[in-house]
């Protein structure tokens, strides 16, 4: 009967006894025996995490000897001084490219992300298929090019790691969109609100306060109820006192299909609200949580401006812009925002925790009104080209 023991020493740390996953014996024939790691009736699968050495050895119970053991990972090679075994800190995992929607015409660059295993990674399109015009890199896992014809293209992708693991993406979460090209582009000078700029309202409040800015538009006209109509909102920008404050991109998709509005906070941070081309009322379309500074607190005059492109050349809005204070924001997906005028006015968190967060801000909304008031009406018009 041979009784074994193994230490790892990982990462520069101190070694540690372990042993294998079940006992085992046999007959030693030599003064040095082989263990190999993993398979056999030495098979060897401690929690090792990290890059690790793994030493062993054993003695003879019923002689007293001790056996030298040979450390082994292939069942070849071997090293009485033992083996070095690389083992990820984390399981291999990917995820989609996070920029899902695509134009024609217009590049494209968006990355799979893969975490985990042991790098360097190679990534493959293992079914499915790319929207013409794209390409993988196998080394990069980047998804490029321009697309040339639209429609959704959902794919799944593989990742495998230099220790040869694999993991898969979700055919239901990866499927690049490709817009149609858009015929209508509006300028913000195409969407200003007459007798702009707004009054911004001074207020005080704590730190670590924001400032929920967010648009909608209303009563959109001449969409199409037989197929998908993509309007995109970019450029979006918040102006207080001469200082600018960025906002996301939004994006509304009119889909025929879509019985229930949602709003959702894609991964790079803009919007994308869902709705079907028969809703009507107010539609929520980009919105940011600006961290409170002096600037925003002292009031003064106050403009918000963006460019239209959509796929519908006959698209009309109306559209009008707020902002309310929040002393408590967990983010903008966990705000959960209204996506059209419902219960709530669209734009206004539906998280009951953070509307008891709401104070006096600069547009108003000190009670129970948690968009703040309303700036006057711009309007948007497609024109035919």
């Amino acid at each position: 009967m041979i009784e074994w023991t193994f230490k790892k020493q990982c990462d520069g740390n101190s070694p540690v006894t372990i042993f294998p996953t079940s006992s085992f014996s046999f007959t030693a024939t030599s003064d040095t025996e082989t263990v190999t790691l993993g398979s056999g009736s030495g098979m060897f699968q401690p929690a090792v995490m990290g890059n690790c050495t793994v030493t062993g050895s054993a003695t003879i119970t019923s002689s007293g000897s001790t056996v030298s053991i040979c450390v082994s990972v292939d069942g070849v090679n071997c090293n009485t001084n033992g083996v070095a075994l690389n083992c990820p800190s984390s399981p291999l995992t990917l995820a989609c490219a996070p920029a899902s929607t695509g134009q024609v015409g217009v590049p494209y660059n968006s990355c799979l992300v893969a975490s985990g295993g042991t790098p360097p990674y190679t990534f493959a399109l293992t079914s499915g298929s790319l929207p013409p015009g794209l390409i993988l890199n196998t080394t990069t896992g980047c998804i490029t090019g321009t697309p040339t014809a639209a429609g959704p293209f959902p794919a799944v992708f593989q990742v495998t790691d230099s220790a040869g693991g694999t993991a898969d993406t979700s055919l239901s979460n990866c499927i690049i969109t490709v817009t149609p090209s858009m015929p209508c582009v509006i300028p913000p000078s195409g969407t200003a609100i007459p007798g702009a700029p707004v009054s911004w309202n001074s207020f005080k409040a704590p730190a670590g306060s924001v400032v929920w800015t967010h648009a909608h538009i209303s009563g959109p006209g001449n969409v199409q109820t037989n197929t998908i109509t993509t309007v995109n909102f970019t450029g979006v920008s918040l102006v207080v006192n001469g200082t600018t404050y960025a906002l996301p991109n939004g994006t509304i998709v009119f889909n025929p299909a879509i019985l229930t509005p949602a709003t959702v906070v894609n991964p790079d941070g803009s919007w994308t609200t869902t709705v079907n081309p028969s809703q009507s009322g107010d539609i929520f379309f980009v919105g940011q949580a600006i961290p409170v500074d002096s600037n925003l607190e002292n009031g003064g005059k106050s403009t918000f401006s963006f460019t239209t492109n959509s796929s519908d050349s006959a698209l009309t809005f109306s559209w009008q812009w707020s902002a309310a204070v929040y002393t408590c924001w967990p983010g903008n997906a966990a705000a959960n925002i209204e996506p059209v005028h419902a219960s709530l006015q669209a734009g206004a968190p539906q998280n009951t925790d953070v509307q008891k967060c709401l104070i006096q801000g600069p547009r108003g909304g000190g009670g129970s009104n948690f968009t703040g008031s309303w700036s006057g009406t711009g309007h948007g018009t497609c024109l035919q080209h």
